[in-house]
Order: C-alpha cells, then structure tokens, then sequence
C-alpha cells in the first residue's frame, strides 16, 4: 500500500504537504478499520522525513478520509529496498 502522511509540513498557501510512503502491517495480512497493528512505512524521499521523533503522531491518508493515526514508536535509518511481500493464509 502507498500512504500519503501529514507529517506537519505546509505548502505556501498553509495546505497540508503531504508526504509519501509505502506502508505494509507487521505480522498481518491487512488491517481493517478500527484495528491496531505495528507498521512500517518507508518513505519515498527519507529526508523530508527527519524532523519526526518518537512519540510524534502522524495522520495517514490513501484518499480521502483519514485512513489512520499512528503513533511512532521507533525511527530507524533508511533501508535501500522494501522486505518481500508475503502471500496472505487463509
């Protein structure tokens, strides 16, 4: 999944920069609405990124309406590809 996120930034005219990000849940196939879960999300360009800390909330967009909020629990250096999709089990 690609996920759109305010992270706080703002377009000149005071809109919401929205900055994106592929998203895939830890240890789940999907996550419904009104679900929790560990993500991971791997921004498309990391440094627009950097001023996030741990404890900061981020508000998550596909379309919209908000999609989600997440709460981030840890931040780690930027990987140079995504970890293989795995097939959901039935």
């Amino acid at each position: 999944m690609i996920a759109q996120s305010d992270i706080g930034h703002r377009t000149e005219d005071g809109r919401p920069d929205l900055r994106i990000a592929a998203l895939w849940v830890e240890s789940a196939p999907s996550l419904g609405p009104g679900e929790t879960a560990s993500v991971r999300l791997a921004p498309l360009r990391p440094e627009h990124w950097r001023h996030l800390k741990v404890g900061g909330l981020i508000t998550m967009y596909e379309a919209q309406p908000v999609a989600g909020l997440a709460e981030i629990i840890e931040l780690l250096p930027p990987v140079l590809h995504l970890p293989p999709r795995t097939a959901p089990t039935e």
